[in-house]
């Protein structure tokens, strides 16, 4: 329980508690509206107005809970009184207070808690305002400014209580009497009007409605009076109409767009120093006089204005009281005027609260543009248009090619100015009537409605191919990108939504597979090879425990001795129903799905068993290389340092593995991906790069990295043949490797000529099915055995 010391006078507290005589009476439809609004306006299960008594938490409304009081101790409202701010705790399971308590651990499990304090007439904390949910969560700012307001609302319910005491007392004096029943019919109208206000705001209708339900609601009750309305417009130095059903038309519309400023008017005044401004006689105010014509035409005598603020002082408008002749306020009048205004500041709140609500939910946060949520209702509507109508529509499904490769090597910040600005030039691209939306991370959506012509697409597909390939200056950085396209026509590729999404999706893979930055047609074809896609990334999840996997070992030899100097590690998947499966077609799809963390470290862990082995064996600085991912050197992965731990737990030795990468690797994420390398080399790892040439590094990179090893992409070294020019770049590629203290590995040998081609150019090692083809662990060792060399 809270320590009750904290409270600098409990008794005092305790005493004004009692004194309110709410304790222990039956529920009242005031409160419970309360309760009701705000398990509306917030969405949860349950709201609450509790009074913290000495020892117990006695909930005054508390619509569906399952108790009418509990210990103090149990409570989180015993925490909040403690404070004028709203307590809010988002994971009651992680809060000290609240997670060992009977309502959190067992039913109803609750797993979120906001509340604040009600205060008596004397300032006292007798109690509190709560909501509670079943899930973890969080309010917004708007949020706790409602739940505040609210929190007033209910304050000035508790201390009406006290009506009658105040009347009793005061009955000695008949003017005290006259005062106290004026008072208390104030109180009554004041309170009928906020019901009725509250009710709407309950029931979503819109500010203007609103607006002029408490403007007609004064007057109704005070007909000497006229009101109005006034809000402060977007660029927050105009005023525009709110509500003001009395006033005349011609008044109306010659106070809106009015500029707030110092003497324009009441409300502009009002709304412009954010104070109560009272002018009794509007004809010799200076504040009135470029207005004096007017407000003789519409009769007005007096003007009293009050800014309409939120919670953090913020002029939201102004409510206005006019009479007809001069008229000086009473305490009674500022009473009504306070009170109008802050009914009016929840109504404008709620309403913004409302419209966030919305936008956060149908809009983009990020590119401002539709979002999934959004786009499929639109699309829902787009296809009973065009059913009802016989027409075309089309969707094109983009995605951004190598994105990630943006985020990881230049920021996330980076990637989202991008996103954004391929937003911008995707509406660019568009007509005013075709949705451009963003469904989540980079791919994006565009509904082509009314297609009357299909080389509209064509045409809208070429204008964002054009668009997007153009360079973005994004900060100190000029970045280059390219799209793929998919396109799905309604009613030819598919009859309802969810198809027509899939196979725009799927055309989308096909535009990748043909080389990316283009655009593809849906076609039947895709969707046998997606479904083909999708079983067999699901074959492989389980590839590894049903030991469908296993390694082959393809020799690499020392051309100068002609003997096995080391070998390669390769991947096969021999699948129990459609036998062997290339590793072109499954590694790929290892990646995509990010099985390859997985797999790698399966390959890394089976390729250390067996180079052990083999030093063992046949020579002790025998060397197995094996291929690895890009995605294995991600910052989110752990794989080398897993691989460390691993050798370091069988005591093996890291100069018996080299890992082979990819060019492409080297230019992402340099200075993450140079760290991961380093920390392997300095283990005794040696580093190889694949397929060199073919990929689009710099050459400095090579030096950058320390490279062990360069692998001659087997595309130059089988076109090889004298005084071609993929001779004499291989030539330059070994004598510059040479240069830089790189040793030079030569892959795809198939001929003698080619073979003593390398030979000739002083190339030192040589991989290809001239020289050996892969073979299996029993069959590599028969080779070892045999001391084999090869013969030119």
């Amino acid at each position: 329980m809270p320590d009750l010391t904290l409270f600098k006078n409990e008794a005092q507290r305790l005493l004004a508690l009692q004194a309110l005589n709410i304790l222990d009476t039956p529920p009242e439809e005031r409160f419970d509206r309360i309760t009701r609004i705000a398990m509306q306006v917030f969405d949860v299960p349950f709201a609450m107005v509790s009074l913290v008594d000495a020892n117990r938490l006695w909930f005054k409304s508390s619509p569906g809970f399952y108790l009418t009081e509990t210990s103090r101790s149990q409570s989180l409202c015993g925490y909040t009184i403690l404070t004028d701010q709203v307590l809010m705790v988002e994971d009651t399971l992680l809060d000290r207070r609240s997670a060992d308590k009977p309502w959190v651990v067992e039913a109803p499990h609750l797993r979120f808690y906001a509340g604040i304090a009600i205060k008596d007439n004397q300032g006292f904390n007798i109690g509190t305002l709560s909501i509670l949910d079943h899930r973890p969560r969080t309010l917004t700012p708007e949020q706790i400014a409602i739940l505040t307001e609210l929190a007033k609302v209910a304050e000035s319910e508790v201390n009406a209580a006290d009506l009658s005491q105040v009347t009793a007392k005061l009955i000695q004096s008949k003017k005290q009497l006259h005062q106290a029943v004026a008072q208390l019919k104030q109180n009554e109208q004041l309170n009928r009007l906020r019901s009725q206000v509250l009710e709407l705001i309950a029931r979503s209708e819109p500010l203007a409605a609103i607006l002029t339900a408490i403007v007609s609601g004064i007057e109704l009750e005070y007909p000497e009076m006229m009101c109005s309305i006034l809000l402060i417009d977007d660029s927050g130095t105009k005023l525009t109409l709110g509500a003001a059903p009395s006033m005349p038309d011609f008044y109306n519309q010659a106070v809106e767009g009015l500029e707030i400023g110092e003497n324009v008017g009441s409300c502009g005044t009002s709304a412009y120093k954010g104070q109560r401004v009272v002018v009794e006689d509007i004809a010799s105010h200076p504040s009135w006089a470029p207005y004096t014509e007017l407000a003789a035409r519409a009769q007005l005598g007096s003007c009293w204005s009050e800014p309409i603020v939120d919670p953090e002082g913020k002029v939201l408008g102004t409510f206005a009281i006019y009479h007809k002749e001069k008229s000086t306020p009473s305490a009674r009048d500022f009473y009504l005027i306070e009170q109008s205004a802050a009914l009016a500041s929840i109504s404008i709140e709620r309403t913004r609260a409302s419209k966030l609500i919305w936008q956060q939910a149908n809009f983009d946060s990020l590119t401002g543009l539709t979002n999934r949520n959004l786009v499929r209702e639109l699309l829902k509507t787009a296809l009973k248009n065009s059913r009802r109508n016989q027409q075309k529509l089309a969707l094109i499904c983009l995605d951004l090619d190598h994105f990630k490769g943006v985020n990881d090597s230049l920021g996330h910040n980076i990637g989202d100015e991008l996103l954004i600005e391929c937003g911008k030039r995707l509406l660019n691209c568009t007509r005013e009537s075709d949705t451009v939306a963003r469904l989540g991370g980079d791919e994006f959506l565009i509904l082509i409605p009314d297609l009357r012509d299909e080389t509209l697409v064509e045409e809208i597909a070429g204008k964002i191919l054009s668009a997007l390939s153009q360079p973005f200056q994004l900060q100190q950085e000029l970045i280059y990108v390219s799209a793929s396209l998919g396109i799905a026509i309604f009613p030819d590729d598919a009859a309802d939504l969810d198809d027509l999404l899939k196979n725009a999706d799927q055309a989308m893979y096909g535009a990748k597979s043909s080389g990316r930055g283009c655009f593809h047609y849906f076609t039947p074809g895709m969707r046998a090879s997606i479904q083909n896609r999708i079983t067999l990334i699901n074959d492989l999840r389980n590839a590894i425990s049903n030991q469908e996997l296993s390694l082959v070992y393809q020799p690499i030899f020392e051309i100068s001795s002609q003997k096995i100097y080391k070998a390669e590690a390769l991947l096969r998947w021999h699948h129990p129903s459609r036998g062997m499966i290339s590793p072109t077609d499954f590694i790929p799809l290892a990646e995509e799905s990010g099985l390859i963390i997985e797999i790698g470290d399966w390959v890394f862990e089976q390729a250390c068993l067996q180079v052990a082995k083999w030093r063992r064996q046949y020579a002790d600085n025998f060397q197995i290389s094996i291929n690895t991912s890009p995605l294995q050197y991600r910052s989110n992965t752990d794989s080398p340092a897993d691989w460390l731990a691993w050798l370091a737990k069988h005591r093996l030795d890291a100069g018996a593995l080299t890992l082979e990468i990819t060019e492409n690797l080297m230019m992402t994420d340099y200075d993450k991906i140079n760290q991961r390398l380093a920390q392997l080399r300095q283990s005794g790892m040696e580093i190889s790069i694949d397929d060199f040439g073919t990929g689009y590094s710099s050459l400095s990179y090579l030096k950058k990295f320390h490279i062990d090893y360069l692998k001659i992409d087997k595309s130059f070294v089988q076109k090889m043949s004298k005084d071609s020019d993929d001779l004499i770049i291989c030539e330059a590629m070994v004598v510059m490797a040479n240069k830089l203290g790189i040793k030079v590995i030569a892959e795809g040998i198939e001929s003698t000529e080619q073979m003593q081609l390398l030979k000739d150019m002083g190339c030192q090692y040589g991989q290809g099915y001239w020289l050996a083809k892969p073979l299996t662990v029993e069959q590599f060792e028969t080779l070892l055995g045999s001391n084999t060399r090869y013969k030119i």
